[in-house]
């Protein structure tokens, strides 16, 4: 459900004249709606309010605001790859959750790369020989670990990735992207991914289209750390494999996806105490932290919106959660990370698996980002404020 200020919220979030709103609002910085079907007066989206406050704020004040922005919502990049609205987001200009219930990750995937579903994307055959003569002779078993080798083989032997066109990057980003299903699954994929890795994980037939919408889901987010990092690194003229193991990194970091091993750690003593529930209130009780609930951008992570109510139940973990959220939590729902996790339990995929599958959807995110910032053809570089001993 959208938030709004009143016109006086508004102008008093903003510091502005009313004038001045409504001018934002004719140039289109801010949306407004009728308060009713029939009402003379408005009202104006929170989220665009918050963001042009946090702009504002920058411009007016810089040496205060710049001491927190970098926390959250700063810099602001340019970007056409995904919108994050009130409730909901998008990519390129269609709705994601629609996505998730009509299309393939496939398809979504092109519309991230901008390239139509039939265009040939072609993998070179000496590279996917280079990836499975290291494969055979591999000397590490965890699977990211395993995959950033695999970045840095082919980060050497794709010199064509240094011409940073858009065809060399999504050639990459094949690539990439079957050198991961390969080292998930143990075969290259022959047929869509979520139908490979249905295969591969003995997930029944009705179960696959579920696949399909998480791979969706969170194949992208807008400037996340994972995505800003690949952003960064590409900027300084890095091939796409490098931005990627990078942004891997990152990725994996504990308050990133890595935040999956805390939701694992919740749901693995709930199994023990036979109830999520009292798990969730003996954490709120104590003043623990109860990890996979409340995100920052939304009332209701959409995306765990879409996926809790499709997953099955057998452990209760969705119902007990819920119950937590309303009871206890309030105001909080569970997150994306949460819903990944579930998912690996609730349909019994390999240990992991929720967070390697989190990681194989945004990949294709990943790399859109870094095809972007290719074409904008500059460096990212961030000033900062010095706090340190001044020189005599």
């Amino acid at each position: 459900m959208s938030r709004f200020y009143s016109a006086q919220e508004a102008s008093d979030r903003l510091g502005v004249s009313r004038n001045t709103l409504y001018s934002y609002v004719s140039r289109g910085l801010i949306r407004s709606e009728p308060t009713g079907p029939s009402a003379k007066t408005s009202q104006y989206h929170a989220l665009d309010v918050d963001r042009m406050a946090t702009r504002s704020k920058i411009f007016k004040a810089p040496a205060i605001a710049l001491q927190s922005s970098t926390d959250w919502g700063a810099p602001i990049l340019e970007s056409a790859i995904t919108l994050i609205g009130d409730e909901t987001f998008f990519y390129r200009g269609f709705c994601v959750p629609t996505l998730a219930a009509e299309q393939t990750f496939e398809k979504v995937m092109a519309i991230l790369w901008d390239v139509t579903e039939n265009d040939p994307v072609m993998v070179n055959p000496v590279l996917r020989d280079q990836v499975e003569k290291l494969l055979k002779s591999r000397k590490v078993y965890d699977p990211i670990d395993l995959f950033q080798n695999i970045l840095a083989t082919l980060n050497h032997e794709d010199v064509s990735a240094y011409s940073f066109t858009r065809e060399a990057t999504i050639s990459a980003g094949r690539i990439m992207l079957e050198s991961l299903v390969r080292v998930l699954t143990g075969a290259w994929p022959s047929s869509r991914i979520a139908e490979h890795l249905a295969v591969a994980w003995r997930v029944d037939a009705p179960l696959v289209p579920i696949l399909d919408s998480a791979l969706i889901l969170v194949a992208d987010h807008e400037l996340n750390i994972s995505s800003f990092t690949a952003r960064c690194v590409a900027s300084a003229g890095c091939s796409p494999y490098a931005s990627v193991a990078a942004a891997t990194h990152a990725f994996f970091g504990r308050r990133h996806g890595g935040n999956t091993e805390r939701i694992r750690g919740l749901l693995n003593e709930a199994s023990g105490q036979g109830s999520l529930y009292k798990v969730i209130e003996s954490r709120v009780k104590r003043g623990d932290p109860v990890p996979g609930f409340n995100h920052k951008l939304y009332d209701a992570d959409p995306r765990a919106r879409f996926l809790l109510p499709r997953l099955p139940d057998r452990n209760s973990y969705i119902s007990q959660a819920q119950e937590a959220a309303d009871k206890l939590l309030t105001p909080s729902y569970p997150t994306v990370d949460f819903a990944m996790v579930v998912m690996e339990k609730e349909l019994a995929l390999p240990e992991k698996s929720g967070v390697y599958l989190f990681y194989l959807g945004r990949l294709a995110g990943l790399v859109a980002h870094i095809m972007e910032q290719y074409a904008q053809n500059r460096p990212i570089r961030s000033r900062a404020k010095y706090v340190g001993v001044m020189p005599d």
